[in-house]
């Protein structure tokens, strides 16, 4: 039975408050921008008394707000802060409700701005996309509440296990929600723990989808510390999360901020419109067919030119090589014609 208390501890050590402060160049930004009003109630501040406002992120840094974008920062009396908490701005629905529509439009456009220089996951575009596609893309996204998850995958037993969890502190209750539905009944999950923190197993073969699922709800992928990680391959999804890109530009290009070769993008989002079906399906028929014409060509020019050595061996116009030798080409020479034989049994299948 796995032992849950290890995954437990590193949710709670990884879910700590995180400090996210503005500094005095940002506040006066802030101030000036809004001229000295709160920026959620439009209240005059009361500049004399520093501990009656405060500079309020926008998407707080629990939730990967940039602490150093100056639009992330706004001026907010005590109240409104104190209301406001550590949510996303955009799941504050009671301020929004109560709000001038013209103020929420602002303070959105604001947050959006701000969440391009955020933690921004890669998305399942091609490093050479526009990016004004790409910006369309993320634009779509950041219309959603950001939310922190916690993901690991390792070996347990012998038995590859896949872990999802958060507690309470991970942002819009109503995403969490929507983020457990997912993974239980569209995903497979099964549900370990839930109440002040939740964790999930989902099966090791929809783990990969069910973690890029999660970032296009807008939520935050974040590696577990638990003793026992595997070593990354090509379908794990720490190869494809495992930095953070801080802007759209390096976002678009595949560029890890600690450097390295670019990385991977998401599996690819195939089209369902019949004319991309269709095109598809030539596509990859085309691509059989010159697989197998190279196998083919492969297999008679090897067979050629051993046919033409034992002839000259036999005419006593070649020596013989070492019997090591041609058991060796002889074996690369069947192994052709049984990668021939595969590819001519595929073509039939479709």
């Amino acid at each position: 039975m796995l032992e849950l208390t290890p995954y437990l501890e590193a949710i709670a050590r990884a879910d700590a408050p995180l400090e996210g402060k503005a500094n005095a160049w940002q506040r006066k930004a802030s101030l000036a921008e809004f001229g000295n009003a709160c920026a959620f109630c439009t209240a005059p501040l009361d500049l004399s008394s520093p501990k009656s406002w405060t500079a309020a992120a926008l998407v707080p840094a629990q939730l990967g707000g940039p602490s150093g974008v100056v639009e992330n920062w706004v001026p907010s009396c005590r109240s409104c802060a104190s209301r406001k908490g550590l949510r996303d701005v955009v799941s504050w629905l009671d301020w929004q409700a109560l709000a001038a529509p013209d103020r929420v439009a602002l303070l959105l456009a604001r947050r959006r701005s701000a969440l391009l220089y955020a933690e921004n996951h890669f998305t399942p575009l091609s490093r050479h996309s526009k990016r004004e596609r790409l910006l369309s893309h993320l634009g779509f996204r950041f219309r959603q509440a950001r939310f922190r998850i916690y993901a690991w995958s390792g070996v347990v037993d012998g038995e590859r296990v896949c872990l999802v969890g958060w507690s309470t502190r991970a942002g819009d209750p109503l995403s969490l929600a929507e983020s457990l539905l997912a993974l239980r009944f569209r995903d497979g999950g099964e549900v370990l723990v839930e109440g002040q923190t939740t964790l999930i197993r989902v099966p090791a073969e929809g783990f990969l989808d069910a973690v890029w699922r999660l970032i296009e709800g807008h939520g935050i992928v974040v590696e577990l510390d638990v003793p026992g990680g595997c070593p990354l391959d090509a379908n794990d999804w720490r190869e494809c999360w495992r930095h953070r890109v801080h802007d759209a530009v390096s976002n678009q290009k595949r560029v890890p901020m600690t450097g390295g070769k670019a990385l991977s993008h998401a599996p690819k989002v195939l089209s369902t419109k019949p004319d991309s079906v269709r095109r598809l399906a030539q596509l990859q028929a085309a691509k059989r067919a010159d697989r197998l014409e190279e196998a083919e060509h492969r297999v008679r020019e090897a067979q050629f030119r051993k046919s033409k050595y034992l002839e000259r061996v036999k005419r006593g116009l070649e020596a013989p090589m070492p019997l090591n030798d041609y058991r060796a080409w002889a074996d690369e020479v069947r192994a052709l014609g049984v990668t021939w034989a595969r590819f001519v049994n595929e073509s039939r299948e479709q």
